[in-house]
C-alpha cells in the first residue's frame, strides 16, 4: 500500500473531486461515453467500501498491516456502498433508454 501524507492525500481528493465535478453535465446529460467511466467508478467505490468493512472485521489490511478497530474509512463505507449500490442500478435502468 502506497503511504501519503494528509496534504497529498487532501490534494488527490480534492482533484478527484474537480475532475468528476467537471464531469457530471455529461453523466446528468445522459452522455453514452460516459456509461463506462461511470461503470468502472462505482466499482471501485464499491469494492472500496467492501475494504473498509472486512478490514474493520478482520482487524488488518495483510498480516503484517494491523489496526486498532475500526479501521479508518469504516464509518464513511455504508455510505460509499449504498452509492454504488445506487449508481448501478440507476445504470441498469438507463441501459435501453441511452443506447
Amino acid at each position: 500500500m502506497p503511504t501519503f501524507e494528509f496534504r497529498d492525500w487532501l490534494t488527490g481528493v480534492i482533484l478527484a473531486v474537480i475532475i468528476l465535478l467537471a464531469l457530471s453535465p455529461l453523466v446528468f446529460g445522459g452522455s453514452r461515453r460516459i456509461r463506462p467511466f461511470f461503470h468502472f467508478f462505482a466499482i471501485v467505490m464499491g469494492l472500496n467500501g467492501l475494504g473498509h468493512t472486512a478490514g474493520t472485521i478482520f482487524g488488518q489490511t495483510v498480516s503484517s498491516i494491523r489496526f486498532p478497530r475500526p479501521m479508518p474509512g469504516f464509518y464513511s463505507s455504508p455510505l460509499l456502498l449504498a452509492a454504488a449500490i445506487y449508481a448501478l442500478m440507476q445504470l441498469g435502468k438507463t441501459r435501453r433508454s441511452s443506447a
